[in-house]
């Protein structure tokens, strides 16, 4: 299982290509930051790539034989420090492109706590990215009102946030549905990931930015649907941020289901779940979508 995944991404991945949040093709294979090898799983996938101090954002698109018609925005996690690019973006290709869907991986620049520009770095490039992806729905053969965002981790604090903005300024570039996987939500002290938290407001962030930053605070009536996903003995972000969320979507009636599972602990993407209960969660949010989209 681990052997044809680990092909399948290496396949894949060199099929895939670059682009600048402009829609320029970049050539080179230049992630415009720091890549290493992921350390808490060394050489166990030929691809295994973290990126950090990204100068510029860039979108790895990843196109299917034959398009469903829908395009997916995945924003990876790493704790406002990082971004695991393979794990949480090249690992979902193999699936997802066999169903028909287009990927697009942002490698976003990291938050800086010190100016307001600064800590929405990481947001601002993801609103650029699904602005270039809507705009150009018809050059990837997708349909406009069927594009949205998949976030991991830290990156569905982003996902979540890029939501909750567009929402609020009534933008008609706003996700078409969103996937919150092991999701941060939450900048309150009790539940929130800290190290995401410190990398994005700082040390010292009052408690109005923090609840400003929350996004069980944002949910109005006008979210796309979402789908969430999260372990009960996830020990880096608490499963209290998905069932945060849960109760703000319900609350404002919006279109939301929730998956938990007892264990499987933080940041399997796909790579890490095949020997776990929870390794079914791409399944589930595919039946999901199409249930959504139908």
């Amino acid at each position: 299982m681990k052997s044809v995944l680990d092909e399948n991404m290496q396949h894949l991945s060199q099929l895939s290509c670059h682009i600048d949040l402009r829609g320029k093709e970049i050539f080179e294979d230049d992630f415009y930051g720091k890549v290493y090898d992921d350390p808490e799983h060394p050489g166990e996938y030929h691809l295994n790539r973290v990126v950090t101090d990204v100068r510029f954002p860039l979108l790895t698109v990843f196109k299917p034989e034959k398009s469903n018609g829908t395009g997916i925005l995945v924003i990876p996690g790493g704790g406002y420090q990082a971004v695991m690019f393979d794990k949480e973006g090249t690992a979902l290709a193999p699936f997802f492109l066999s169903e028909g869907y287009t990927l697009f991986v942002l490698t976003y620049r990291l938050p800086s706590s010190e100016t307001e520009e600064g800590k929405n770095r990481a947001l601002n490039d993801a609103v650029q990215a699904l602005s270039l992806i809507k705009r150009n729905a018809e050059q990837w053969a997708l349909q406009k009102n069927r594009i949205g965002v998949l976030g991991f981790s830290a990156g569905g604090h982003i996902a979540a946030s890029l939501v909750s903005c567009l929402d609020q300024h009534g933008r008609s570039e706003c996700p078409d549905f969103a996937g919150l996987i092991y999701p941060v939500i939450s900048m309150s002290d009790e539940i929130t990931h800290q190290g995401s938290k410190e990398r994005l407001l700082g040390l010292e962030a009052s408690d109005s930015t923090a609840m400003q930053y929350s996004i069980e605070n944002c949910v109005t009536s006008t979210f796309p649907p979402v789908f969430l996903l999260h372990c009960c003995d996830d020990p880096l972000v608490p499963v209290n941020n998905s069932l945060k969320m849960f109760q703000a979507l319900l609350k404002h009636n919006v279109p939301v289901e929730m998956h938990l599972f007892q264990s499987g602990g933080h940041g399997f993407g796909v790579q890490w779940a095949s020997e776990l209960p929870v390794h079914v969660w791409p399944e589930l949010f595919v039946t999901w979508l199409k249930s959504r989209l139908s």
